[in-house]
């Protein structure tokens, strides 16, 4: 009996090993798959990339377009890439002289807020620049495509009238990345 069990035990191996050094050559045996790899390329470019603010005064309203209207455009965003893309944007506060300002929601005491439009409502001013994070100018804009904006600003209510009138400046970043739905 000891002798069967035996047999029938070196047997089972023997089938296992069997089957491995099958798998084995049935699996070398697969046929090779050919594949492309694409780069998937976010970039963009954006024209009127700067804008010369000229003097403020108390709550004044100055428009960045072509024409320093409310119902124009200035800036266009053209992706360069081969996908589509997101561009967000950040601003910051404004510095220079001995008073800052602070990039808010609403003008206020040196303070000031600047907005963009979206494409197609030019007179429509929703989108909000902040300082603390990036918000979504465009989403989705198609390889070779093209968006166009204006800035609002809006200087503050009330500023100090001892600042010594040293220039102040601002930058706005345009942050572009791959569209992901």
């Amino acid at each position: 009996m000891k002798k069967r069990l035996r047999k029938a035990f070196l047997a089972v191996i023997l089938v296992v090993a069997l089957l491995v050094s099958f798998a084995g050559v049935a699996m070398a045996a697969d046929p090779t798959v050919p594949f492309t790899v694409t780069a998937a390329v976010a970039g963009a470019t954006n024209s009127g990339g700067s804008w010369a603010g000229g003097l403020a005064e108390v709550d004044d309203v100055v428009y960045y377009s072509a024409d320093g209207q409310q119902n124009d455009t200035y800036s266009t965003i053209e992706n360069t890439g081969n996908v589509p893309i997101d561009v967000e944007f950040q601003g910051s506060d404004i510095e220079g002289g001995t008073y800052d300002w602070t990039l808010a929601a609403t003008a206020g005491v040196e303070q000031f807020s600047m907005h963009a439009n979206s494409e197609g409502t030019p007179t429509v001013y929703d989108v909000e620049l902040k300082a603390s994070s990036y918000v979504m100018l465009v989403s989705n804009l198609a390889a070779s495509g093209t968006y166009t904006y204006s800035i609002k600003f809006v200087a503050p209510t009330a500023f100090n009238a001892s600042d010594d009138g040293t220039e102040k400046s601002m930058t706005i970043d345009l942050v572009v990345s791959r569209y992901v739905p």
